[in-house]
């Protein structure tokens, strides 16, 4: 896991309602006001609301001051706000850049905290005014972190880390309310008023809504990626647990803790203090013991108390069943760990309060030895909806994950500790829908797990993001949501090994890990038609493919690329379609960078039709002329809704017996095409004839930050061109040595996505040619014959003069 590249981001055009408003909240610093001053430039009105604790020296005509972090003094100042100045249709939180001094890493920790939790229910009470704008229109919530500007993987080693829960929060909204453009931004400290504020404004207008966290500094605008990595089952790891290791464990005598420190046993045989807060002094009585039938408990509980004389009251059973189940679970995590040759001990005490269990931790390590080892598994559910959620929901689900890794780490010497393991999850990751506060405890954690690293460095952390297992805090109605969604649940057994897994010291350099599935995806909100229109500077330093493409000298921008500029553009504003058909692509005027191209170019999208399973664009791409707009290209783009894209077809491959087949490397070195490495894509001709071109091809990698602004995501443009290619081969051929360029395409469908690397088959046939031009028909289909891509009436120009 780690950052990948981003391109700036393209602008989109709006501006809020006269009826509505843009909230700021103030960090204390010029930031505020120069953030206010773009808005207002805008035709926007703005308003400022100072938060108790937070410095207001920058001052705003329209300011309101918080007078309590408290759910209800943040409805009453809502209802203010919106008493005076109408609802608000942007929110954007600033969030201030808190550093800690000598090692005292919670040292803001309290008024971070509060903050957070200001945040937290100002969303709770600004729910329905931005849910309901972006009906219409855009609206929009954003929190500006000023972590490293690289969402906490620039390894610094003094950067407080609990703002970096509001990348959890954003995330679980952007599901929550999917009419509503939601975004987290950390923003370097050390950058200007003038330029934080600017790169504030770009965000804010990006029209990708699939993108939820970026970072922007020195280094580049980025987000978070992952990359998939296999392990085999059985392998051996080379790691430095040995059996005088002793790990602390919170939450781990029940429940899918139990299970990792159980597999752990079987590992390393070592020891095990297990800390919860279950009474393990608690008898079971006789009749339970042999009784584990949740209903059946009850009523022999029941018989008890009456037969006793006590009269069984539902609070009075649901204590003794919750203890008996309790120590039935902590006996059985004990005899497993203890059958495998491990030691351990339980203590009762509760993970926030260090208080609680110090004294017993101390006592029980006089006997095992010091701490070696950290596991932070305990944790807390609250699931609900933003606009339903409580302080005390807040407050108990956040403590448990960051007062309790405080204490921990309070609680044992740093210098024997070899490893901190932090149980986070993909709810954080990912977000999930009703779980806002859970989401923001554990993305706490993953962020002080790449602190704590940076400056432990000998220890190895890991914060595992887990996915949903199917046990421990996921009940059955929610795994049959998992399971409708298409979300893998994380067994036991097998997530209990992937935990022994991590502590593989060839993981030492990964403090954050995603282990298990996804979560459900973002949804879109359809509503009525509408317009956008998306402004987009272009410049070829910022796209270094374009060297891979020079026409006598210049380079040019290939069509398949403007295309797929304008299909990924539709793509980026649902986030639950994906491009499917695009029709009547043609170009007009091409972009040639020989130093006269224009800079600012204009995406218009028109939506002409739309449903919840199809949205069809009216798209072109135009700049300013002299006196009108001059277009370059133009195209229909229909959008199909993810779990609606036709299966697809399948194509059977025939050759025609006369054309031995041969690499084709030669193309690229006779002049045959022009084309620079990141397009040379033909690895072999295998069949060539005057009605039918079969090339095999394999797109090579092009990395990222050469891709630009032109980033391949359902559509590989670069893939794409090779068909082109291989029509400008056939002109070669068949027409007299004519060289030829892309001009018009009827109809694309992708049934799927095309990857770097991969191997593939093109069966171009050929429609009809004349003096002027060619078309033909382009199918892109693997050896078993699936196809991924089907070109219908795809046209070159014809020409003798044409030179590379």
């Amino acid at each position: 896991m780690g950052t990948r590249f981003l391109p700036k981001p393209d602008f989109l055009e709006f501006t809020l309602p006269a009826s509505h408003h843009a909230l700021i909240v103030n960090d204390g610093t010029d930031v505020t006001a120069a953030l206010c001053d773009l808005l207002k430039a805008q035709g926007n009105q703005v308003v400022v609301l100072n938060l108790p604790g937070v410095s207001s020296d920058s001052i705003w005509p329209n300011s309101i001051q918080l007078t309590a972090p408290t759910d209800e003094a943040i409805k009453e100042v809502i209802e203010e706000i919106k008493t005076k100045f109408g609802p608000t249709g942007t929110f954007i939180h600033l969030h201030p850049n808190f550093t800690f001094e000598g090692g005292n890493f919670s040292q803001h920790f309290g008024l971070e905290r509060s903050i957070l939790k200001m945040v937290f229910l100002l969303a709770k009470h600004l729910q329905t005014d931005l849910t309901e704008l972006g009906k219409i229109q855009r609206a929009n919530f954003l929190a500006i972190m000023r972590l490293d500007g690289q969402l906490g993987f620039g390894k610094r080693s003094h950067t407080s880390v609990v703002g970096g829960g509001l990348t959890g929060l954003v995330k679980c909204l952007n599901l929550e309310w999917p009419t509503v453009f939601c975004r987290v931004v950390d923003v370097q400290p050390e950058w200007s008023t003038g330029q934080a504020s600017s790169i504030i404004l770009e965000e804010l207008h990006d029209p990708d809504v699939t993108l939820i966290e970026v970072g922007r500094a020195d280094a580049g605008r980025c987000t978070i990626g992952v990359q998939a990595v296999a392990v085999k089952e059985r392998s051996t790891i080379e790691t430095k647990v040995s059996k005088d290791a002793v790990f602390l464990v919170s939450g781990g005598a029940r429940g899918v803790t139990a299970s990792c420190v159980i597999e752990m046993a079987k590992a390393f045989q070592c020891k095990f203090v297990l800390l919860g807060r279950s009474d393990y002094s608690f008898e079971i009585p006789e009749y339970a013991r042999n009784e584990d039938d949740p209903s059946v408990l009850k009523r022999l509980i029941m018989s008890d108390l009456k037969a006793r004389g006590e009269k069984p009251s539902l609070p009075v059973v649901k204590g003794i069943f919750k203890n008996i189940i309790a120590k039935k679970e902590i006996d059985d995590t004990i005899r497993q760990i203890e059958h495998f040759g491990a030691q351990v001990a339980y203590i009762r005490g509760d993970v926030t309060k260090l208080g609680s269990f110090k004294s017993a931790l101390d006592r029980q390590l006089d006997d095992f030895g010091p701490v070696t080892g950290i596991i932070h598994g305990a944790g807390r559910l609250a699931d609900k909806y933003i606009q339903d959620k409580t302080e005390t929901d807040f407050d108990n689900v956040l403590s448990v994950k960051l007062d309790g890794l405080l204490s921990l780490l309070s609680a044992v010497d740093l210098t024997n500790l070899d490893h901190l393991i932090l149980f986070s999850s993909v709810a954080g990751f990912y977000g999930n829908v009703g779980q806002t506060d859970y989401a923001i405890a554990n993305e706490i954690l993953s962020k002080a797990a790449h602190l704590f690293k940076t400056n432990h460095p000998t220890t190895q952390v890991s914060a595992i993001n887990w996915g949903a297992w199917d046990s421990g805090m996921v009940s059955d109605a929610l795994k049959a949501q998992f399971e409708a969604a298409g979300v893998t649940l994380v067994n036991s057994q097998g997530g209990a090994a992937m935990l022994v897994n991590e502590l593989n010291i060839q993981y030492d350099d990964q403090p954050q890990v995603i282990i298990g599935g996804t979560l459900p995806a973002a949804t879109s909100y359809i509503g009525e038609l509408r317009t956008f229109r998306i402004e987009r500077q272009l410049r070829l330093a910022d796209n270094p493919f374009l060297h891979h493409h020079v026409i006598q000298g210049n380079p040019v921008l290939p069509v398949v690329n403007a295309v797929g500029w304008m299909a990924q553009t539709c793509e980026d504003l649902y986030a639950d379609f994906r491009v499917f058909k695009i029709e009547h692509a043609k170009l007009f005027k091409g972009i040639v960078f020989d130093g006269s191209e224009p800079k600012d170019f204009t995406i218009e999208l028109k939506e002409v039709e739309k449903d919840s399973e199809k949205i069809l664009f009216h798209v072109s791409i135009y700049s300013e002329g002299k006196k009108l707009p001059v277009y370059h290209y133009r195209t229909e783009v229909t959008l199909v809704h993810k779990d609606s894209i036709p299966l697809a077809p399948t194509f059977e491959h025939q050759l025609s017996g006369q054309f031995e087949p041969k690499r084709a490397q030669y193309l690229y070195q006779d002049g045959s095409l022009f084309h620079g490495s990141y397009f040379q894509g033909i690895e072999q001709i295998l069949d060539f004839t005057e009605k039918r071109l079969v090339l095999s091809c394999s797109a090579p990698k092009v990395p990222l930050e050469e891709q630009g602004q032109f980033q391949v995501k359902s559509i590989n443009t670069f893939f794409s061109d090779i068909q082109y290619q291989g029509m400008v081969v056939w002109v070669q051929e068949f027409m007299n040595g004519g060289k030829s360029l892309p001009l018009s395409t009827e109809n694309v469908c992708l049934y799927k996505p095309i990857p770097f690397g991969k191997s593939f088959l093109i069966a171009i046939d050929i429609l009809e040619s004349t003096d002027f031009a060619m078309s033909a028909n382009c199918t892109v289909y693997d050896e078993s014959g699936t196809i991924y891509m089907k070109t219908e009436g795809a046209a070159v120009t014809v020409s003798h003069q044409l030179e590379w």
